[in-house]
């Protein structure tokens, strides 16, 4: 969560000056800062945007008006004659800015708690369970508060590394308890470990596997009755699991079961096909986000009913504000990504229309292929047939020449049929004209995927917010893992 803004505005005179903004969260305070435009260089804007906007310190120019003022929920953090082009950003600002206000008592009040037992563990000279007890419970609070995300990242990071320095200590005391525990632990593992060898052999000697199943299910149930150290279990568990996975495959190794996946529809529209799919899975995203903000607002309502303290209480109250901030962004995107699902619902249908339109044209190609090969047949079949016959006349005529010679009749030309081809539509055209439409919908179907891709990365940005989730300390150890 930055605690510090850097943004372009106007001031009282409508001059233009950059305003850099930062929150004082121990005083509760707002320091503003505001630079005319006409001293701020390239290279000292980006000097503000890379540098004193992630917390460094800037030599200001000598014309920088500076300003203090006191955070409130009322008011806004930017006095009323400064204005600025992103509203909603100081809006924002504010609401988290008050929560980290909130946060940061919250923080200061646990340290102070884990500093006064820290006084009460080096004071201990022997292992003392009632104190163990003590810190687990005060961890226990914080984790909690960790994990309602009351308490910011960087706190919550140095509370857990106070508690965990507390709980070695308190572990070194106890060490001479857990050097017995770590003998019989061995002993339990490597009594185990003769069982397991047991079962390897006879996995190794074709032994029936139903027995061997059953018998690595009994190993199971005993082990994990028994009190092992977590080195020791985790070594049984990898055995057990190796076992088990062994057992599995020699008996499937007969009956493979292969399934074969959907072919993914190739093409422009199996391209945008796929981007609608994308769409659709982050419109479901956001709306599942929507409702587990929701869920969170009856949370901290309902907390804040039981809340133990008004520190609490206007925690949970500064929260509920920010998520329903959040919500409101997500519903604008949401809105925005609905439209765009109808608008590609349309060019879907156009795109399955010029697709089916594409294949009946080359449906209608190859049965005028199969036609013109059909009629090339019989055309060839009647010209042979028409030259055998006039073979035989030619012959008759010849005879009748020799027989006549005082007769000279010419001879009539035979000429061969000649078939005209349907060339209203080529092969060549037809190709030409199935290319230019795939070009078409290529360069469509590329436009259409590039703006619905940078669509749903913009929805989904600020989709989540940050969580400061954690896992309680293990109860063997103490430590947050």
């Amino acid at each position: 969560m930055r605690t510090r803004l850097v943004v372009w505005g106007t001031n009282s005179k409508d001059e233009k000056v950059l305003l850099g903004i930062s929150l004082n969260a121990d005083d509760n305070k707002i320091n503003l800062v505001s630079i005319p435009a006409k001293d701020c260089t390239e290279e000292f804007y980006n000097q503000m945007m890379n540098q004193w906007r992630e917390g460094a310190d800037l030599e200001l120019p000598a014309s920088t008006e500076k300003r203090t003022l006191e955070l409130t929920m009322s008011e806004s953090i930017l006095p009323e004659d400064f204005r600025v082009e992103k509203s909603d950003t100081i809006q924002r600002a504010q609401m988290e800015w008050h929560f980290l206000v909130l946060s940061t008592k919250l923080y200061r009040n646990f340290k102070s708690e884990l500093e006064d037992m820290s006084t009460k563990v080096r004071s201990l000279e022997n292992y003392d369970k009632t104190v163990w007890d003590d810190l687990k419970g005060l961890w226990d609070n914080i984790q909690k508060h960790i994990f309602d995300r009351n308490i910011i990242r960087d706190h919550s990071d140095s509370l857990r590394e106070k508690s965990n320095a507390l709980f070695e200590e308190l572990k070194k005391l106890r060490s001479s308890i857990e050097q017995e525990f770590n003998t019989k632990s061995a002993a339990i593992l490597e009594a185990f470990n003769a069982k397991m060898e047991e079962i390897n052999s006879r996995i190794e000697s074709g032994g029936v596997l139903k027995l061997i199943f059953d018998d690595l299910k009994k190993i199971q149930e005993e082990y994990r009755s028994q009190s092992m150290m977590k080195d020791d279990r985790n070594k049984l568990s990898r055995k057990l699991d190796e076992a088990f996975n062994t057992v599995r495959e020699k008996r499937n190794s007969g009956n493979p079961n292969n399934k074969e996946g959907n072919q993914f529809q190739g093409g422009a529209l199996g391209r945008i096909t796929a981007r609608l799919k994308g769409l659709e899975d982050a419109v479901k995203k956001i709306e599942r986000s929507i409702e587990y903000d929701q869920k969170d607002i009856d949370f901290e309502n309902k907390r804040i009913q039981s809340s133990s303290g008004q520190l609490e209480a206007q925690i949970r109250v500064a929260k509920i504000k920010m998520i329903e901030d959040r919500i409101k962004s997500k519903k604008e995107k949401l809105d925005e990504l609905n439209k765009i699902k109808l608008s590609l619902d349309k060019t879907t249908d156009s795109l399955k229309k010029k697709e089916e339109k594409r294949i009946k044209k080359t449906e209608e190609k190859v049965i005028r292929k199969v036609e013109e090969e059909k009629i090339k047949a019989r055309v060839e079949e009647e010209i042979q047939a028409k030259q055998a016959e006039n073979t035989v006349v030619e012959d008759k005529l010849i005879k009748a020449a020799e027989e006549i010679k005082e007769s000279k009749r010419p001879r009539k030309k035979i000429t061969t049929p000649v078939v005209e081809e349907n060339t209203s539509t080529t092969d060549e055209q037809l190709e030409s004209e199935e290319i230019s439409l795939s070009v078409e919908d290529e360069l469509e179907a590329n436009k259409i995927a590039d703006s619905i891709d940078e669509l749903i990365d913009t929805a989904l940005e600020d989709n989540n917010a940050p969580s400061d989730e954690s896992q309680a300390p293990d109860e063997s150890t103490g430590k947050g893992e």
